[in-house]
């Protein structure tokens, strides 16, 4: 008796629901988590029929600096106790680890004073003007001897984290909700103690590769999505990132499978890449389009769909339609009555681009208010939708086909 077969979607969501699950703690490069998510994607390219495309197997190292939260974050000001992420956040890219205590003083926009009466304060802007230099403001605290600075941040329902940083940062930064500012801002004399264990390390991480030769082994498409998140916070807030980019990963590794199936032989190689380190610059693909196991002639990127119940726009990584993979891209989008958004992001896209690759860097532009927002603890999947999804994979599906069917026509052969 045959096995049944597991229905496409079933299988996406399946890749989606493992990759946010808390066995790989929310996939910040260089973490046991994203090691086993690396494995667990290696494993699947195997059993899709792909070969092994790394250095080391289906893996090739990647250095990937990252601000990484090594421990919970405590915030207490006047004895009261802020909850990470709802009351406060570290404010990266700018801020430092550290542990600091002392008074709180606060400043107002305006406010007449002596810059030697901040020296080893923890200094509060209860009210961040319109036109705030956070930057500056934060560079001019720090060659004032300011021990931290708590900088009052709207009343977001949960504040977001990335995991950009710096070496260079020179004292804790934090954002604050703004209820909590005013509360503070109104007494004098509170004294403070942060605990922001946060290190600015560069570690070994892996992009996930597999390749499916094909007739003309000259020519390459790359199918690329990034499998890195931000990562759960130490005994707190879980960042199961879903929609990014659990979502471009899931619908990619469908696409690789649908290809390994075909009877007849793919007229180019395809070479399926799950990349590392983009939450924090684009590393893995950076990496990629610099050392390529096989000259890339051609590169579709994938990162986050799922944030609202319809796909209504797909953005394309260009400001402007510039070559024929972008044109033959707006056309499929089109023809699935879906709106073509020019955007040129800050995606793993970008890296192939700079390299001069004809590349479309595909996902889901969000259109309505109440979107999921993603960098949150909402990006989980109770707050997916599942619609995007399958449209999403049938717009990559369709462009890859009319790669493959018709190739004379793109510019690859």
């Amino acid at each position: 008796m045959c096995a049944r077969e597991i229905p496409m979607m079933d299988r996406i969501i399946h890749d989606m629901y493992v990759l946010s699950s808390a066995e790989f703690s929310g996939r910040i490069s260089g973490t046991e988590g994203a090691r086993k998510a690396a494995e667990f994607l290696a494993s699947s390219l195997q059993s899709a029929g792909f070969s092994p495309a790394g250095e080391d197997g289906y893996f090739s190292k990647v250095n990937v600096p990252a601000s990484r939260l090594m421990a919970p974050a405590f915030v207490t000001i006047g004895g009261k106790g802020l909850h990470h992420r709802i009351d406060f956040a570290e404010y990266s890219p700018f801020s430092s680890g550290g542990s600091v205590t002392g008074e709180l003083i606060t400043i107002r926009d305006g406010d007449d004073v002596s810059p030697k009466d901040l020296a080893g304060k923890i200094v509060l802007i209860p009210e961040r003007p319109n036109d705030f230099d956070v930057r500056g403001t934060i560079d001019y605290a720090a060659s004032l001897g300011v021990a931290a600075l708590l900088i009052e941040s709207g009343e977001p329902e949960s504040f977001h984290k990335t995991v950009h940083g710096s070496n260079k940062n020179k004292l804790p930064v934090l954002r604050i909700r703004r209820s909590l500012a005013q509360e503070f801002s109104r007494k004098q004399g509170l004294q403070v103690s942060i605990e922001i264990p946060l290190e600015m390390n560069t570690l070994p991480c892996k992009n996930v590769l597999g390749i499916l030769p094909g007739v003309d082994t000259r020519y390459t498409l790359a199918l690329t999505a990034h499998y890195d998140h931000l990562g759960d916070d130490p005994k707190g807030v879980r960042f199961p990132g879903t929609i990014d980019n659990a979502s471009g990963v899931a619908v990619m590794l469908e696409v690789a499978r649908m290809l390994a199936k075909r009877e007849q032989p793919l007229p180019f190689t395809i070479l399926v890449a799950f990349l590392t380190g983009e939450e924090s610059g684009l590393w893995g693909a950076k990496h990629l389009a610099s050392n390529p196991p096989v000259p890339l002639s051609a590169v579709i990127n994938l990162d986050c769909l799922g944030f609202e119940p319809e796909l209504f726009a797909l953005r394309t990584g260009h400001k402007a339609s510039i070559d024929w993979l972008t044109e033959l891209a707006s056309d499929v989008i089109k023809n699935h009555g879906i709106d073509v958004r020019w955007i040129a992001g800050g995606d793993d896209s970008v890296a192939f681009i700079q390299k001069g690759i004809p590349t479309i860097g595909l996902g889901q532009k969000p259109t309505l208010p109440d979107s999921t927002n993603i960098h949150t603890l909402n990006d989980n999947p109770d707050n997916l939708h599942v619609k995007p999804i399958e449209k999403g994979f049938a717009v990559v599906f369709d462009i890859v086909n009319q790669l493959v069917d018709s190739p004379f026509l793109t510019g690859i052969k």
